[in-house]
């Protein structure tokens, strides 16, 4: 009788021991998404933080340094082909 009871608790344990140790596929999918949007709002962050960067880096130039970036990234948008 004993026995048997033994056999049946191994045998339970060896099929629940897999999903207590890797948890369950929903869990690591809500980990995956977590993981996902962090990075988007990393991403997002950094992105704004450089477009301030240039901007301030814009505001400091002279006159003349405006005029010339302005001529250049004219030319470099005729140089360039439509990625479209």
């Amino acid at each position: 009788m004993v026995c048997k009871i033994r056999i049946v608790l191994y045998a339970c344990l060896l099929v629940l021991l897999p999903a207590i140790v890797c948890g369950s596929p929903q869990e690591a999918r809500v980990n995956q998404k977590k993981i996902e949007n962090d990075r988007a709002k990393k991403n997002k962050k950094a992105r704004k933080d450089y477009e301030v960067a240039v901007k301030r880096h814009l505001k400091m130039q002279s006159k003349t340094t405006k005029a010339s970036m302005k001529k250049t990234k004219k030319a470099a948008g005729k140089a360039t082909p439509s990625r479209h």
